[in-house]
């Protein structure tokens, strides 16, 4: 059974976590634009890199030096200083693969990668699990919030404004978001992190480990590889 969504404004007045993290109206029509090629019927690769059902993911890095898969695995925790307290951790991810039509769902693909993700986080002491207002990124965090017990706040805006409340509701404490290829690369900037990677890949799993000072530590690895 899935987790169930609740608003950040909903959020607030149940558990009095934050105030509702809102769409700015200035980023409507650009917003629209990049998901209406995200979300296209066709499959085809968008210019933001998002691929349909038929799209190819990106999982051929994950191989060792034999040609054999490398399990997927969470990677040491990052060296930080903690004088000043304890860091905020962000588990991000791209939604899982996924169907086609204006909202699709995943595939069954997408569907066994996001809970190959509750495995990977299982032992994280998530405290809250983010999501855009698409099925198929709240699909892909579902079995882990539902894992961890904790609803899926759903953020129409995932990049400054999101990334500003995890850092002043979230302070050093883990947390889990799904995004897509065109709103990760800004969320994970608003987080601090001066240079984003590519996040137009299935199946990547990006660990941002924010110290006190505001240094942003990046480590990567897999889920459902």
């Amino acid at each position: 059974m899935y987790a169930a969504c609740v608003t950040l404004s909903r959020l607030s007045s149940l558990l009095a976590l934050c105030a509702c993290v809102g769409r700015p109206a200035a980023d409507t029509a650009g917003r629209d634009t990049a998901r209406a090629r995200e979300t296209g019927e066709t499959g085809e690769t968008g210019e933001t890199g998002e691929t349909g059902e038929t799209g190819e993911t990106g999982e051929t890095g994950e191989t060792g030096e034999t040609g054999e898969s490398v399990p997927c695995a969470l990677p040491a925790a990052a060296d930080v200083d903690t004088a000043a307290g304890p860091p905020t951790v962000v588990y991000a991810v791209r939604h899982a693969e996924k169907g086609s039509g204006d909202d699709p769902g995943l595939t069954a693909e997408g569907l066994a990668r996001a809970d190959a993700l509750v495995g990977l986080l299982h032992d994280v002491p998530l405290v809250a699990v983010y999501a855009t207002d698409l099925v198929r990124t709240q699909q892909t965090v579902a079995p882990t919030a539902a894992d961890h017990g904790l609803p899926i706040v759903i953020d129409y805006d995932p990049e400054e404004e999101l990334a500003a409340h995890i850092l002043s509701e979230n302070v050093g404490q883990s947390v889990l978001h799904a995004g897509h290829s065109y709103t990760l690369d800004d969320f994970m900037e608003a987080l601090g992190l001066a240079d984003p990677p590519s996040t137009s890949d299935y199946g990547d799993l990006w660990i941002l480990t924010v110290a006190a000072d505001g240094n942003v530590t990046l480590q990567t690895t897999c889920f459902g590889g």
